[in-house]
This record gives C-alpha cells, structure tokens and sequence, in this order.
C-alpha cells in the first residue's frame, strides 16, 4: 500500500462520484451507481488497468503492481457505494422534506412537526428549503448554516451503522470464504483487471479476439443509437427496456438486453442463475393469478409493484440472513471467546480488525444507534426493532450478492416499513411513527446500505495487503466518497433547484413516506398491518423449505436465494437479460465444460468493457448537444 495507490483511489473515487451524480442530475442521464459494481467506478479501474498493462510491456518493473491495484479496488468499492441514490439521495431529499413540502392537506404540521427535532432536520427558516429546490435568488448566498446540525448528527448516525456492519463483515468474512467458500463472482472480473502484468488475465484478456468481438457488438448497437439521436432516418435499435405482455392481466416484461448484467452474470454458477430467472417467471404468474382474482394487496401492473411479493420476499431474505449466523455459530463462538480472552490461540492478524475491535466496536456501535434513535424519538423497543431488521436485511442482501453475482440485485421492503407494519402504529408513540419515517435515509433502494459493498471489499483485498492498514484506507475512501457526494448535491440543489433534478432527483419518493406517516397516526394501523406480515410470513416458510430441500436432496436443482430476490425490480428488469445468460453458459458448459467456459470470459468483459465506454460516449453527446434531456442507457 503506497501513496500513489490510495492517490489513484481517491482520483478515481471524485471522478466516480462527480460522474454518477451528474448524469442523472443535470441531464436525466443513466443511473451509473445502480448497481454492486457501478459503471462510475468500473470503467475508470478498467482504464487504470488497461493503461497500467500497457505501461509494464513498455518498461517492465514501472507502473502499480497488483497489491497497489487491489487498493484501487477495494477502496473504489465502498466509496462508490455512497452517491446520488447509495446514501446521499435518501439523506438530502428526506431531510429537506419535512417542513417545505407541508400543508393543510397532508396534515404535516399538525401530525408530526411536534414530534421532529430541531437537530432532526433543517427548518425552511430564511427560506433555507425553499432556495433549495428552487434555486437561489441572483446575489443571495446560500443559508447553509441551517443544515449544519442535521448534517452532523446524521453523520454520526451513519457513521454509527457503517462501522456496525463493517464490524459484522470482519466477523464473518472466515465464515463465508473459507468455510462455506462463497465465490464472490463480482471480483472475478474485478480482480482480473488488478491482473495487468505479462501473462496475468487482463492482458491476456487484451490479447483475444473475444474481447474485441464482445466490445465491438455492443459499441457497435450503441453507437449506432446515438446516430439515431441526430437523424430520424436511422431507427434505434430497441434494446433500452420496452414493456410487453403475454396476455391480459399478465405482469408486464420487460424486453431489455442489459449487456452489463450478461457480462456478470456470466461469472456467476448455473444454478443460481436458473433459480434466479425460475423464481421471476413463477412469481408472474403469482401475480397473475392475484390481478384475476383481484386481490388488491398481490395485484400490479408488474412483479416489483406487487406488494405481496415485495414482503414474500422480504421474508425469504430475513430466513437466508438467520440462517446464514445460524450456519456460522461455531466461527462466531470463536469470534467471541478470542474478544473476550485475547491471549487465547485464536489467530486474527489477518482480519481488517482484531476480533476483540470488531465484537466491542459492533456493540459499541449499536448502543450508540439505539441512544440516537431514542433522542429522536423512537421508544427502545422500536429502535431495537428497527436495527435488528436492519441488519439481518443488509446482511442477507450482502450474503445474496457474495453467492449470486448478478450487478441488479436489491429488496424492496424497506426496514423502517417492516417495522410500521409489523408492530403497527397503534402500539407505537407518534414519535416512533415519525422517527421511522426518517429511516428511509437508510434506503439504498434496497441496495443493503453499505453493507455488500464492504464484502466486497474486505474479499477483494484479503491476503493481498496489511489488513490493519487497508482498513484506514477503505475508511479513508469511504469518507472521501461521502464528503464530496454531499457537496455536490447541496451545490446542485442551491444553484438549479432540487425540483430540476432527475424528474425530481431528491423528492422521488420522500413526500408519501411522511404522507405514509401522517396516516398512520392519523388513522392507527393495527399489529400486522393489512396483511403485508402475513406474506412475509409465507415467504419465510417457503424460503426455510427450500432450504431444507436443498441441504437434504443434492439433485434439487433450485437454490433458495433465487426466492429472496424474486419481484425486485432489479432482478425483474433484466430477467430476459439473466435468462439468455444461463442459457449461453449452459450451452458452453455442456459442449466444451470449464475448458470452454475459461475461454469465453475475454467476450464478456469485453461486453462490461463496452458498456462502460458506451456510456460514457452518451454521457459526453449529453453534455454537448442534449443538456437538459439525456438519454439513460445504463439501468437495471
């Protein structure tokens, strides 16, 4: 670990964090953080690496060597996972909302401004909010003061939660890779381009016609749609996502070639990615079945709009999580008795923390949380509610992306909602209902927080650098990521308007949280909600079935993690993309096994590699010639 490699990082991680928020905010471009490799970062490492390959067959010796790159990586991981709707999104549109967007009508004011602190959120006070999303006046400065003490103690919230999970992630990293060798897909490609030396994989990926091939076909189709930009003579080519139907009351498919996802979900075993695509065409006709007999909480025009479906899976996902420390209860008796007796002939030198850090500081960390939320609000029991949905959510996501690979991958009950629902508010003080409201901060959109992206992370650099000191770093990054994303947003917000951004860039969602809020307490929901939990329910039996199946039948051909990501939307959208990647590995595994399949990874990094520079191709036209309406090539 050098200077030049964490110099690298951090250019790397602005230039990220700039891009990915500048796409969609000035010119309602692609959405190029959306996934667990974003393209923000993928493409800047890749041509680091690609520029490092060369500079090393130039004049062997020069250039970063891999541990340097794997830095890059690691730190790349976790900063990116910060920006525009990673965490700052959520942050600055839910804390912006309260007071400005209150009326008459939704009853804010009377129901939940007596129960907000004033370190909760700003106040419109010198029209702080109004500026905001309107933009500010010529010849006036910004008040930014109003947010200086929401900043900080949502800073010191975050901060709180991201050190809890890191310390879970320590805690279970031997867990997951070397008892239950989880394969990561992700970082295959990902420690490929660390890889740049003569005979490592990226160069000699460079080297084969295949990469070319896959780079080739997919500049070739996106190019070819930005020509189409400028001329109606050339007709695009429909890869994009247009929507079509089986038949009525079918949920709608979505006809996407999501190259990125193809490319990792190359990487990724067959059986997963058959149940994966399995689980989507079942949970249609679920739907299916709900829009014909008109059951309003299962009925939607599309899976991910299926409430029904988003808490089945919800609770498929909180079984994979118990299940997942249930496996590792021996490893984490270990964990415990060598914080409790450090002398003990445990060996932690290798962690990024000392078990004895990672236990207390998980401890610490949540008391901590549990004190912030009680001061905002929350009775204990809720906050302790809260937090351990939470966490079992972000860690089974984190488990689902360690296992699956796939780039798309997120749940769609929020912890805050599960919680309403689960307790329902006439249990719950106002101040709870209130206090819940502003967890959607911690929404993600169903990304885990920042959970899977220090998985990632802590894989990626494991055994390569001095674990200790890689930590600072990836903490370092992270706080990079954080201080620049918020910069730019506020700046965004204050020079145009937050109301110019993205379609609404920071208010998507936020006003019916608060609306949700009011209504609740307005109208007190009882324990179980609508019937929301008792899906939730259905999916956690169904999930803990298929488990059983899989650990006693090995010939069961489903993997229940196919069921805890089932009606998202970002496995649902490109379901067509993840069908025809199962289909090509299962065509190259049977003809020519692993043999085979090792000779086809050039093709798809070459695709990742296309869709990245496609992008950012697109990105550039944007700026030039369609400032105030781009074009969104990269999705779900």
């Amino acid at each position: 670990m050098t200077p030049r490699a964490v110099a690298t990082a951090l250019v790397i991680v602005v230039t990220g964090v700039l891009w990915s928020e500048w796409s969609p905010y000035y010119f309602d471009g692609s959405q190029i953080s959306r996934s667990h490799f974003p393209v923000a970062f993928f493409l800047p490492f890749l041509i680091v690496g690609v520029f490092n390959a060369l500079v090393k067959r130039r004049w062997p010796g020069r250039g970063l060597t891999r541990p340097e790159l794997v830095v890059v990586l690691g730190m790349g991981l976790v900063a990116m996972s910060v920006p525009y709707d990673g965490v700052m999104k959520f942050l600055i549109g839910t804390l912006a909302v309260p007071f400005y967007f209150a009326s008459p009508e939704n009853g804010w004011a009377l129901y939940l401004h007596e129960h907000v602190p004033a370190w909760l959120a700003p106040p419109n006070a010198r029209n702080a909010m109004v500026w905001f999303f309107e933009g500010t006046p010529a010849g006036e400065v910004p008040p930014l003061g109003v947010w200086a003490a929401p900043l900080f103690w949502w800073t010191c919230l975050l901060g709180a939660m991201a050190f809890a999970v890191f310390c879970l992630v320590v805690m279970i990293r031997k867990q997951w890779m070397e008892h239950e060798r989880l394969t990561y897909p992700l970082l295959e490609v990902g420690g490929a381009l660390t890889e740049t030396e003569a005979g490592g994989r990226l160069a000699r990926f460079l080297r084969s016609p295949l990469f070319y091939l896959g780079f080739g076909l997919v500049m070739g189709i996106k190019m070819w749609n930005v020509a189409s930009y400028f001329s109606l003579s050339i007709p695009e080519i429909p890869i994009e996502g247009q929507a079509f139907r089986v038949f009525p009351g079918f949920p709608i498919i979505m006809r996407l070639v999501n190259f990125y996802a193809i490319g990792f979900g190359y990487f990724a075993r067959l059986d997963v990615l058959f149940s994966v695509w399995f689980f989507v065409l079942a949970t249609a006709f679920e739907v299916f079945a709900f829009n014909r007999i008109g059951y309003p909480l299962g009925a939607g025009n599309s899976q991910w709009q299926s409430a029904a479906l988003g808490w089945q899976s919800l609770g498929a996902l909180l079984f994979l999580a118990a299940w997942s420390l249930y496996m590792a209860r021996r490893h984490l008796r270990v964990v415990w008795r060598k914080a409790l007796r450090p002398e003990c002939e445990v060996d932690d030198s290798q962690e990024l923390l000392s078990y004895r850090t990672a236990v207390f500081g998980w401890v610490g960390a949540l008391a901590f949380a549990t004190a912030w939320l009680c001061a905002a609000g929350m009775e204990v029991w809720v906050a302790l509610t809260f937090l351990s949905a939470a966490l079992l959510t972000f860690l089974g996501l984190s488990k689902v992306v360690a296992e699956l690979g796939l780039a798309f991958v997120y749940y769609q009950v929020q912890p805050y909602e599960a919680v309403l629902h689960l307790w329902g508010s006439r249990l719950m003080a106002p101040s709870s209902v209130t206090a819940l409201s502003f967890m959607r901060v911690f929404n993600s959109i169903g990304k885990g927080f920042l959970m899977p992206a220090f998985t990632q992370a802590v894989k990626a650099v494991y055994g390569t650098v001095r674990p200790r000191r890689i930590a600072a770093v990836i903490w370092l990054a992270l706080g990079a990521g954080f201080a620049v994303s918020l910069c730019n947003t506020l700046f965004v917000g204050y020079r145009y308007g937050a109301y110019n951004m993205e379609k609404g860039g920071v208010m998507v969602g936020t006003q019916s949280v608060f609306n949700q809020a009011a209504s609740a307490i307005r109208s007190p929901l009882p324990m179980g909600g609508d019937g929301r939990v008792m899906w939730a329910g259905i999916g956690l039996a169904a999930m803990a079935a298929l488990t059983l199946v899989r650990y006693r039948a090995t010939w069961w051909p489903l993997h229940p993690i196919g069921l805890a990501i089932q009606g998202s939307y970002g496995v649902t959208r490109p379901a067509i993309s993840i069908f025809l990647v199962w289909t090509i590995k299962w065509t190259v595994m049977q003809i020519g096994g692993v043999r085979l399949y090792e000779r086809g990874k050039p093709f798809f990094v070459g695709l990742l590699a296309g869709q990245g520079l496609s992008t950012a191709i697109v990105f550039v036209v944007d700026l030039i010639w369609f400032p105030l309406k781009g074009h969104n090539v990269h999705n779900f």
